[in-house]
């Protein structure tokens, strides 16, 4: 039986290959189709000021899941939620796939249609639930990474790294928002699990969110067009530090905060990257 580790690493490297790809098609498309273009959500991609921006929409998206919480509001309002993130992010990983076949006019319209399909059999079959966490997180990772140039995404993963050790041992909130996407099986965590070898206790489980995942598609789909052979340092880099961290995590039965490794792990790779002057 694979452990439930090995498929988190699995699971994320779909999700990188597949942010990659998209990403791909999103940037030769990007100056060509409305649709596409309107994704890029900075006016300027080189302007570093989009990082602290970008955190800033981190910062009150979490502070909007927190009032969700602590209010206790209707659970339809977090399906609707899910609904609307999956539809729209997936539509865009949808695009790419029939971008292979046909021209972005009726691309656009399928992807959109294949979206919002796709998000309402999310609902009615719980089980793809991670599918939907690995398709949302390609296409929020996208929209991430051709909004940012190179300089920009480094400075807000920082940023993010930083606040996400803070959330998880100052604040201590984003254990709180996990067990709560955990609890209501939400699609903002992919879930590997095991069945434990002793009788009447829980079952072994581990997840890892879909920012730790949208985090390094961001960097990968970033320096895509600057240089693909730095996106490939990014997702070993990434994939590597992932692993080592799941390992520890695994051993010790803890909750640890995944991006600063994951974040460290790219810009290691980077520096390497520039040592050995791959790129």
């Amino acid at each position: 039986m694979i452990r439930p580790t090995t498929m988190i690493i699995i699971f994320f490297v779909i999700a990188q290959l597949l942010g990659i790809y998209v990403g791909s098609v999103i940037i030769k498309d990007v100056n060509s189709n409305p649709y596409v273009s309107s994704m890029v959500v900075t006016s300027d991609a080189n302007d570093a000021s989009n990082a602290i921006v970008f955190m800033l929409y981190i910062l009150l998206g979490a502070v909007m899941m927190i009032v969700l919480i602590k209010f206790k509001l209707p659970a339809i309002i977090l399906r609707v939620m899910e609904f609307l993130l999956i539809a729209s992010a997936s539509s865009i990983v949808f695009y790419a796939f029939f971008r292979i076949f046909t021209g972005y006019d009726i691309s656009t319209t399928a992807g959109i249609i294949f979206g919002l399909v796709f998000s309402g059999v999310r609902i009615a079959l719980p089980y793809l639930k991670n599918a939907a966490a690995i398709l949302a997180t390609a296409g929020v990772g996208v929209i991430f990474g051709i909004s940012l140039g190179v300089l920009p995404a480094l400075v807000f993963l920082i940023l993010l790294a930083i606040y996400d050790f803070l959330a998880v041992f100052i604040t201590k909130h984003m254990v709180e928002m996990a067990k709560f996407v955990v609890e209501k099986d939400l699609a903002f965590t992919i879930t590997a699990k095991s069945p434990s070898a002793v009788p009447g206790k829980k079952e072994d489980r581990i997840d890892l969110g879909t920012g730790d995942m949208i985090a390094p598609i961001m960097l990968e789909v970033s320096v895509l067009s600057w240089n693909p052979i730095a996106a490939l340092f990014v997702f070993v880099g990434a994939s590597v530090s992932l692993l080592l961290f799941l390992n520890l995590v695994w051993k010790k039965k803890m909750v640890l905060p995944a991006l600063p490794p994951i974040v460290a792990g790219m810009i290691v790779a980077l520096v390497i990257g520039f040592v050995v002057k791959a790129f």
